[in-house]
């Protein structure tokens, strides 16, 4: 803005004196009333300063105007340089004389371009030229060329304001017009300001802490020395005072000036202290404000999270005890219907095998319950061994065609070599199942069901849990089916959701999946598109062949015993429970003995340790564990099989290598039978030969 606006007045200004020249108008040759008049080739220098420093000034000026306003600045340092040249030269024509001529009329004896008119013409020109100079070293040389510029064509001025012949009657001044030394004065204060970022000049325009202070006291600090001075030069040409005595009161005068400048500008750095003190406080107190209602806010927030956390546990919560109510309940119907007509005495024999078969039926569907939401929590107990699941999945796939129908095709994509996996075989085949169906559902019995097995691949990050780069067997179960809507893949695998008709499913079948994949150290993901199908990939960590297969049973020595006569020592804290085992194995032919604890049991043996011929614990009893009376006895006595029983254990889940046999409650007869009899075939109890005679 002030550079524009300097440029309007030089540009003005030359216009008028060449006008006044043009026109022979006296008074627009001086503009300033009894003054001298402005040169012809002064007007023409001045002229070309504003219009360089309007083209070059401009907001939207583009590069080949900026460009053009350079090569007219450089034609006014031509000219400046001229009219140096004319005083330092002995040149035949005057080059302000001949350019007069061209115009007017040869010039009048003692006029023409002053030297100092020349020099600062020059200067202002080589700044413009420079200001945009790509070399920092030639912009700093252009500002120093306007500065020097603005000081001659000051000191012409106060030549003029303090009466000084030697600043506009003498010398490089001699020929120096009043017009002309204000007009150059102010085109070179527009030069300066046109670039407001330049060293010299930031601190007057910037909105900075520098700012203020340099705005307010730089005119008291300019304006007030010049009107001192002014005044005592005036009194001692009117002889008021004397040189002597008015030199001494201008510098008294000044002295007090200048410190009350001081003092003024102490005062403001103390406001500002205070002020800056003031400000810190009240910011550190709402800082401090902030943060109290950040960390309430916070709280708030977290005690909405637990609360939002715990309504959905209480909801999940509630989703399962009423499933398992439901299903526990039409079991009951079930079993109780069946024990009130078995209580009739002229039942006849066919209805009385019908509903026994019922009740049996019936626990066996209880306990797979049971199983399934064990496997969900992943407080199964599991049986794992080394196996290879491309031969398991060979094997299954040949009984899923009888289980998807005719309709669907089964598509087998197997590894080439073995993939060996350490999980429980048979929850392994279930998990497959349980996809399968959920497959052969999806697709309305007809579609593509594909079964893929890679290995050695790492597991990625699944519904935010991180990945593993250790080698994985995935298995990929895909189907053609109707897809998974977005809503619905997160909470699949809670246990009773399903998307099934009333009746088609129970909700369970994805929560075994998982709750089997993440006990055994793996994981399941699910990628589905609505209209196009699902795939569900079962990660189970992938396994040596060969490792973890039982080692043979060392041969007994000596004469083993002859089936029957076999005594077991049952031990359960449970008194219902403990007698109606011992009457189990009774009827199975075995003598018993009862205890409640593991340690009376440990008491018996060591009373009569060849009296055994296995142990039959329960897991979870008061004191002693059976997985710890299992691993004394094994200590103490490596011959004596023993067997565990649970219908639940968290030891037992998250410790599948107990290394001992075990027999998931509720059981059958034959279940004990079979695996008490393997246990002791494994083992059987040697006594001592008899002695010879």
């Amino acid at each position: 803005m002030i550079a524009r606006a300097s440029g309007g007045v030089g540009l003005a200004a030359a216009l008028t004196v060449l006008s006044g020249w043009a026109f022979d108008v006296p008074i627009l040759r001086r503009i300033v009333p009894g003054q001298p008049p402005m040169v012809v080739l002064t007007a023409i220098g001045i002229l070309m300063l504003a219009t360089a420093l309007l083209l070059g000034t401009g907001s939207g000026a583009s590069r080949p105007i900026r460009r053009a306003g350079r090569w007219i600045a450089a034609a006014a340092a031509a000219v400046g340089i001229g009219g140096i040249l004319q005083y330092l030269l002995p040149l035949p024509v005057r080059l302000d004389d001949w350019v007069q001529r061209l115009a007017f009329g040869p010039l009048k004896p003692g006029s023409g371009m002053a030297l100092a008119t020349a020099a600062s013409i020059a200067a202002v020109a080589v700044g413009l030229l420079f200001q945009d100079a790509p070399r920092r070293w030639l912009r700093d040389l252009g500002t120093l060329a306007t500065l020097w510029g603005f000081v001659i064509a000051a000191a012409g001025v106060l030549g003029y304001a303090y009466g000084l012949g030697a600043l506009h009657q003498a010398g490089p001044f001699s020929r120096m017009a009043l017009v002309t030394a204000v007009t150059l004065g102010v085109l070179a204060v527009g030069a300066l300001f046109s670039r407001p970022t330049r060293p010299w000049i930031a601190p007057l325009l910037c909105a900075g802490e520098a700012g203020s202070p340099t705005r307010h006291l730089l005119p008291a600090v300019v304006v007030a020395p010049l009107v001192l001075g002014w005044l005592q030069l005036q009194a001692v040409r009117s002889d008021l005072i004397e040189a002597e005595t008015g030199t001494a009161l201008l510098m008294a005068v000044l002295t007090l000036w200048l410190a009350a400048l001081v003092v003024r500008v102490a005062r403001n750095i103390d406001r500002r202290a205070v002020a800056e003190r003031r400000l810190r406080e009240t910011l550190h107190g709402m800082n401090e404000a902030l943060e109290r209602r950040v960390a309430a806010r916070t709280q708030e927030l977290a005690e909405a999270q637990d609360a939002l956390v715990q309504a959905q546990k209480m909801e999940a919560i509630g989703q399962l005890t009423g499933g398992v109510a439901h299903d526990f309940n039409n079991l009951l119907t079930i079993i109780r219907s069946s024990t009130d007509f078995l209580r009739r005495p002229d039942l006849p024999e066919e209805r009385r095998r019908r509903y026994l078969d019922a009740v049996s039926d019936t626990v066996e569907r209880a306990a797979k319950l049971t199983a399934q939401l064990l496997a969900f929590a992943r407080r199964q107990a599991l049986k794992p061994a080394v196996f290879d699941a491309g031969e398991r999945i060979r094997g299954i796939a040949q009984m899923l065609d009888s289980l998807t129908g005719a309709r669907i095709r089964i598509v087998t994509t197997l590894a080439e070599g073995p993939c060996a996996v350490r999980a429980d075989p048979v929850q392994f085949e279930t998990a497959l199942v349980n996809l399968a169906v959920n497959a052969r559902d999806a697709m309305n019995g007809e579609g593509t069901l594909t079964i893929e097995l890679t290995c050695g691949r790492p597991k990625p990050s699944i519904r935010g849990h991180a990945g593993s780069p250790s080698p994985f067997v995935a298995v990929s179960v895909s189907d053609t089916g109707s897809g998974i809507v977005k809503e619905q893949l997160t909470r699949i695998f809670e246990p009773f959701f399903t998307t099934k008709e009333v009746g088609k499913g129970t909700g369970l079948g994805l929560s075994q999946v998982i709750g089997f994949a993440k006990q055994s150290g793996g994981d399941v993901d699910v990628a589905s598109v609505v209209g196009r199908g699902s795939t569900f990939t079962l990660y189970l960590p992938q396994a040596e062949a060969g490792i973890g297969g039982e080692k043979p049973a060392p041969e007994p020595e000596g004469q083993a015993l002859e089936d029957g006569d076999q005594c077991i020592l049952v031990v359960e804290d449970n008194v219902e429970i403990g007698r109606f085992c011992t009457q189990i194995l009774h009827d199975l032919g075995y003598s018993t003995v009862l205890t409640q604890t593991a340690e009376a049991a440990l008491a018996e043996i060591e009373a009569v340790p060849f009296r055994f011929d296995a142990v039959f614990s329960d897991v979870v009893m008061p004191g002693m564990g059976g997985i710890e009376l299992a691993k004394r006895l094994r200590a103490l006595h490596p011959e004596m099989p023993v067997v565990l029983t649970s219908g639940y254990s968290h030891v037992l889940a998250g410790n599948d290598a107990h290394g001992f046999e075990f027999v998931r409650k509720p059981y059958s007869a034959e279940e004990v039978r079979k695996v008490l009899r393997e246990a002791v075939a494994a083992k059987p109890k040697v006594r001592p030969a008899p002695a010879e005679t």
